[in-house]
């Protein structure tokens, strides 16, 4: 593995502990802060958030990645970044009518008297969206070390914001959204002026985009709505059947599980211009990132209920036992985010597309079928199924696409 590459994997590595670690305390000190009523309205209005965004993208951000990591033009790259600015005000714009919208549906399913914190908090879509939007911008420029800062940044300089703030006023809802999502705002703000769009743009570059986006955007857009804006119902469901205390300690153990997706995630990142030329991925990146993960299951299982009982109190000792079982679904989807990378770098947008529709059926039937029957106990059972079968599909596809390559060969 070149130097220059292992130092990079140091500094994602690093970047993504120190992510974790800064995670871990903001969901401790929101967790504590708000208590578990509302801490699970909080995580509500989020997901709701989060679930807009992931709508309205088209997969245009996705197209504008791939265009950045297989461009090698200076000139050039300053106009996809301008493309993808323009195109990022669009989408936060519908993005925020949106969430607008959902202040006046909120109190026809849901009743829980939070439909004013959409009406205020609307700006938190295109924060959602920018962060998101510049983690894969970067990946495909290759700036691995302006998008290691980007993995920690938000949440440090959020608890440098809010827990001294704690000590002088009693924080609840709208001072812990304000605080996340005013500091993400700079923070997305910042990023597009260092990125230095240029906004020439001439017509055959839009075309460019739009045939990239028919090829291997829009069928990713449409697998990752099935795949992972499909996995946000479980928040409205159990919202629905249940109540936001309950949304709070499932998406409390999801936020706990997710540290062991970002050992192959970050295998993935690092490698993903690479993968746009090689014809497998390293058997070395294959065995790190299996390694590592059971190296860290093993440290889970020690310590869950401890860390659960210390950081958070035992009010919420039941997210251990939901944690417990929704890891296994974290090590299932994970491996399959590696080869996810190594596909998508390919070019092999409708592939990934169809592993995704298989996820948002399971997502789908189990989110709304086995939650109203089985409760919290519903919503792991579909995690653990939909990853499964995540990892599965993401399997086969990749080792047809080396058995073909093998057979052009001969």
């Amino acid at each position: 593995m070149p130097k220059n590459s292992m130092k990079k994997i140091f500094a994602m590595y690093g970047a993504s502990v120190l992510a974790i670690a800064l995670g871990f305390l903001v969901s401790v000190f929101n967790s504590r802060i708000l208590g578990p009523e509302k801490f699970g309205d909080f995580k509500f209005i989020q997901t709701v958030g989060i679930f807009i965004a992931s709508l309205v993208s088209v997969g245009f951000f996705i197209s504008l990645t791939r265009l950045l990591a297989i461009n090698n033009e200076k000139i050039k790259e300053q106009k996809i970044i301008g493309l993808f600015v323009i195109i990022f005000g669009i989408v936060s714009v519908i993005g925020m009518i949106l969430m607008f919208c959902f202040a006046y549906i909120e109190p026809y399913f849901f009743k829980h008297g939070i439909d004013s914190k959409f009406k205020i908090f609307f700006f938190i879509v295109p924060v959602i969206i920018g962060l998101a939007a510049l983690k894969e911008v970067l990946k495909g420029m290759h700036r691995i070390y302006a998008l290691a800062f980007l993995g920690f940044m938000p949440a440090l300089v959020y608890l440098i914001i809010i827990y001294p703030l704690s000590k002088l006023i009693t924080i609840e809802i709208d001072q812990v959204l304000m605080a996340s999502y005013g500091v993400g705002l700079i923070i997305v703000a910042y990023h597009l002026i260092k990125l230095k769009p240029g906004f020439g743009i001439k017509k055959f570059l839009f075309k460019r985009l739009l045939a990239e986006n028919r090829q291997n955007g829009r069928p990713i857009y449409f697998g990752s709505l099935a795949g992972v804006a499909t996995q946000h119902i479980a928040a409205f469901s159990i919202s629905y059947f249940m109540d936001n205390t309950q949304v709070g300690y499932f998406m409390l153990a999801l936020t706990i599980c997710s540290p062991l997706l970002v050992i192959p995630s970050v295998m993935g990142t690092i490698f993903f211009k690479e993968f746009t030329t090689i014809q497998n991925i390293p058997k070395k990146v294959f065995s790190f990132s299996v390694v590592s993960t059971l190296a860290a299951l093993v440290i889970f299982y020690s310590f869950i209920e401890k860390i659960i009982i210390t950081f958070y109190t035992e009010d919420y000792l039941v997210v251990a036992d939901i944690s417990k079982y929704l890891i296994i679904a974290f090590i299932f989807h994970g491996l399959g985010d590696l080869i996810n990378r190594f596909l998508g770098a390919k070019g092999k947008g409708k592939l990934l597309r169809n592993a995704a529709y298989l996820v948002g059926i399971i997502n789908v039937l189990g989110y709304t079928v086995l939650v109203k029957l089985f409760d919290l106990n519903g919503a792991i059972i579909t995690k653990v199924l939909a990853s499964g079968g995540y990892m599965i599909v993401m399997c086969v596809y990749y080792f047809n696409f080396i058995k073909k390559n093998k057979i052009r060969e001969v």
